[in-house]
Protein backbone atom coordinates (compact mmCIF):
# COMPACT_ATOMS: atom_id res chain seq x y z
CA UNK A 1 0.00 0.00 0.00
CA UNK A 2 1.41 3.20 -0.97
CA UNK A 3 1.94 5.54 1.88
CA UNK A 4 0.26 8.49 1.07
CA UNK A 5 -2.93 5.78 1.02
CA UNK A 6 -2.06 4.22 4.42
CA UNK A 7 -1.56 8.22 5.42
CA UNK A 8 -5.25 9.27 4.51
CA UNK A 9 -6.58 6.13 5.80
CA UNK A 10 -5.11 6.03 9.45
CA UNK A 11 -6.25 9.91 9.71
CA UNK A 12 -9.87 8.59 8.33
CA UNK A 13 -9.93 6.24 11.31
CA UNK A 14 -8.82 8.63 13.84
CA UNK A 15 -11.30 11.33 12.54
CA UNK A 16 -14.22 8.04 12.39
CA UNK A 17 -12.40 7.42 16.21
CA UNK A 18 -12.86 10.72 17.93
CA UNK A 19 -16.33 11.30 16.26
CA UNK A 20 -17.85 8.06 18.06
CA UNK A 21 -16.24 8.55 20.96
CA UNK A 22 -17.93 12.40 21.12
CA UNK A 23 -21.24 10.44 20.45
CA UNK A 24 -20.80 7.57 22.85
CA UNK A 25 -20.81 9.82 26.02
CA UNK A 26 -22.89 7.95 28.44
CA UNK A 27 -26.19 9.17 29.00
CA UNK A 28 -27.80 8.23 32.19
CA UNK A 29 -31.53 8.12 33.13
CA UNK A 30 -32.68 9.80 36.28
CA UNK A 31 -34.36 6.63 38.57
CA UNK A 32 -37.53 7.77 39.88
CA UNK A 33 -37.34 5.38 42.66
CA UNK A 34 -34.16 6.45 43.74
CA UNK A 35 -34.69 10.67 43.00
CA UNK A 36 -36.50 13.04 44.62
CA UNK A 37 -37.68 16.30 42.79
CA UNK A 38 -38.33 18.71 45.79
CA UNK A 39 -38.33 22.40 47.25
CA UNK A 40 -38.73 24.38 50.92
CA UNK A 41 -39.68 27.76 51.09
CA UNK A 42 -39.35 29.91 54.31
CA UNK A 43 -41.45 32.16 56.49
CA UNK A 44 -39.85 34.65 58.58
CA UNK A 45 -37.15 33.44 57.99
CA UNK A 46 -38.04 29.72 59.54
CA UNK A 47 -38.53 26.57 57.54
CA UNK A 48 -42.74 26.50 56.28
CA UNK A 49 -43.46 23.74 54.23
CA UNK A 50 -41.53 21.14 51.94
CA UNK A 51 -42.92 18.91 49.01
CA UNK A 52 -41.45 17.05 46.09
CA UNK A 53 -42.80 15.91 43.03
CA UNK A 54 -43.94 12.44 42.58
CA UNK A 55 -43.69 11.85 38.64
CA UNK A 56 -40.95 13.45 36.66
CA UNK A 57 -38.37 11.87 34.12
CA UNK A 58 -35.15 13.46 32.76
CA UNK A 59 -31.76 11.84 31.91
CA UNK A 60 -28.21 13.26 32.13
CA UNK A 61 -24.56 13.23 30.67
CA UNK A 62 -21.54 13.93 32.42
CA UNK A 63 -19.05 13.93 30.11
CA UNK A 64 -15.85 15.79 31.59
CA UNK A 65 -13.65 15.13 28.16
CA UNK A 66 -15.89 17.25 26.07
CA UNK A 67 -18.99 19.37 25.87
CA UNK A 68 -21.84 16.89 25.19
CA UNK A 69 -22.62 17.57 29.11
CA UNK A 70 -26.46 18.15 29.71
CA UNK A 71 -29.37 17.59 32.52
CA UNK A 72 -32.92 17.46 31.56
CA UNK A 73 -35.63 17.50 33.30
CA UNK A 74 -39.42 17.13 32.93
CA UNK A 75 -42.00 17.10 36.30
CA UNK A 76 -45.45 16.42 36.12
CA UNK A 77 -46.78 19.38 38.48
CA UNK A 78 -49.97 17.89 39.41
CA UNK A 79 -47.96 15.08 41.23
CA UNK A 80 -46.89 17.65 44.05
CA UNK A 81 -46.88 16.31 47.17
CA UNK A 82 -46.27 18.21 50.51
CA UNK A 83 -48.05 15.24 52.76
CA UNK A 84 -51.34 17.83 53.75
CA UNK A 85 -54.11 16.70 52.10
CA UNK A 86 -55.50 20.27 52.98
CA UNK A 87 -52.24 22.10 51.21
CA UNK A 88 -51.81 19.45 48.03
CA UNK A 89 -55.12 20.54 46.09
CA UNK A 90 -54.60 24.28 47.41
CA UNK A 91 -51.18 23.81 45.93
CA UNK A 92 -52.41 22.48 42.24
CA UNK A 93 -55.43 25.42 42.52
CA UNK A 94 -55.13 28.33 39.94
CA UNK A 95 -54.24 30.11 43.18
CA UNK A 96 -50.81 28.47 43.30
CA UNK A 97 -49.18 26.27 40.54
CA UNK A 98 -52.29 25.97 38.07
CA UNK A 99 -52.09 22.48 37.08
CA UNK A 100 -54.55 22.71 34.68
CA UNK A 101 -52.62 25.42 32.92
CA UNK A 102 -49.39 24.71 33.45
CA UNK A 103 -48.99 21.24 33.92
CA UNK A 104 -45.22 20.69 33.14
CA UNK A 105 -42.39 22.07 35.26
CA UNK A 106 -38.99 21.94 32.71
CA UNK A 107 -35.35 22.70 33.36
CA UNK A 108 -32.79 22.36 30.38
CA UNK A 109 -29.05 23.14 30.68
CA UNK A 110 -26.72 24.57 28.33
CA UNK A 111 -23.53 24.58 29.64
CA UNK A 112 -21.83 22.03 32.46
CA UNK A 113 -18.34 23.13 34.39
CA UNK A 114 -16.76 20.41 36.16
CA UNK A 115 -15.08 21.58 39.60
CA UNK A 116 -12.86 18.72 41.01
CA UNK A 117 -14.28 15.00 40.77
CA UNK A 118 -17.59 15.67 42.58
CA UNK A 119 -18.99 19.23 41.97
CA UNK A 120 -20.31 20.64 39.42
CA UNK A 121 -22.33 23.82 37.80
CA UNK A 122 -24.87 23.63 34.89
CA UNK A 123 -26.40 26.79 33.69
CA UNK A 124 -29.73 26.12 31.91
CA UNK A 125 -33.12 27.27 32.16
CA UNK A 126 -36.43 26.42 34.23
CA UNK A 127 -39.43 26.73 32.80
CA UNK A 128 -42.38 26.90 35.80
CA UNK A 129 -45.74 28.45 35.49
CA UNK A 130 -45.62 29.61 31.84
CA UNK A 131 -42.53 31.60 32.47
CA UNK A 132 -38.76 30.30 31.49
CA UNK A 133 -36.20 32.14 33.04
CA UNK A 134 -32.19 31.28 33.50
CA UNK A 135 -31.00 29.00 36.47
CA UNK A 136 -27.74 27.64 37.55
CA UNK A 137 -27.64 24.05 39.23
CA UNK A 138 -25.04 23.82 41.83
CA UNK A 139 -24.46 20.18 41.79
CA UNK A 140 -22.45 18.28 44.67
CA UNK A 141 -21.84 14.82 45.69
CA UNK A 142 -21.19 13.90 42.25
CA UNK A 143 -20.37 10.31 42.12
CA UNK A 144 -20.15 7.35 39.40
CA UNK A 145 -19.62 4.33 39.53
CA UNK A 146 -20.45 0.41 38.44
CA UNK A 147 -22.75 -1.72 40.78
CA UNK A 148 -23.20 -5.05 39.91
CA UNK A 149 -26.81 -5.25 40.40
CA UNK A 150 -28.12 -2.51 37.92
CA UNK A 151 -24.83 -1.57 36.07
CA UNK A 152 -22.93 2.06 35.89
CA UNK A 153 -24.77 4.65 38.35
CA UNK A 154 -24.38 8.06 38.75
CA UNK A 155 -25.43 9.89 41.92
CA UNK A 156 -25.63 13.66 43.14
CA UNK A 157 -27.41 16.31 44.67
CA UNK A 158 -28.12 19.76 42.66
CA UNK A 159 -29.63 22.70 44.27
CA UNK A 160 -31.10 26.56 42.85
CA UNK A 161 -32.75 29.08 44.53
CA UNK A 162 -35.13 30.89 42.76
CA UNK A 163 -37.84 33.67 43.44
CA UNK A 164 -41.85 32.74 43.20
CA UNK A 165 -42.03 36.34 42.13
CA UNK A 166 -39.93 35.67 38.93
CA UNK A 167 -42.51 33.17 37.80
CA UNK A 168 -45.61 35.14 39.04
CA UNK A 169 -46.41 32.68 41.88
CA UNK A 170 -48.13 34.21 44.71
CA UNK A 171 -45.80 35.31 47.60
CA UNK A 172 -46.25 37.03 51.48
CA UNK A 173 -47.17 37.46 55.02
CA UNK A 174 -49.81 34.47 54.83
CA UNK A 175 -47.72 32.21 51.91
CA UNK A 176 -44.16 32.44 53.02
CA UNK A 177 -41.05 33.82 51.59
CA UNK A 178 -40.35 34.63 47.55
CA UNK A 179 -37.57 32.34 47.71
CA UNK A 180 -37.35 28.73 47.00
CA UNK A 181 -34.76 26.50 47.28
CA UNK A 182 -35.15 23.72 44.87
CA UNK A 183 -33.23 20.15 45.18
CA UNK A 184 -32.96 16.91 42.84
CA UNK A 185 -31.24 14.40 45.33
CA UNK A 186 -30.54 12.26 42.10
CA UNK A 187 -29.78 8.32 40.88
CA UNK A 188 -29.11 7.53 37.32
CA UNK A 189 -28.75 4.40 35.66
CA UNK A 190 -26.66 4.07 32.40
CA UNK A 191 -28.66 3.90 29.30
CA UNK A 192 -27.63 0.85 26.92
CA UNK A 193 -28.32 1.68 23.53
Amino acid sequence: MPSHLFKSLAGNLGLLLGLMSAQAADVYNLDPGATQVGFAIDRFGLHWVSAHFRQFDGDFVFDRQGSTSRVDVTVQVQSIDCGDSHWNPRLRSPEWLDVQRYPLMTYRSRKIEFEGDDRAVARGELTLHGVTRPVVLSVEQLDCQAQSDVGQVCRFLAQARVKRSDYGLPHGFWTGGDEVDISIDGVGTRAYR
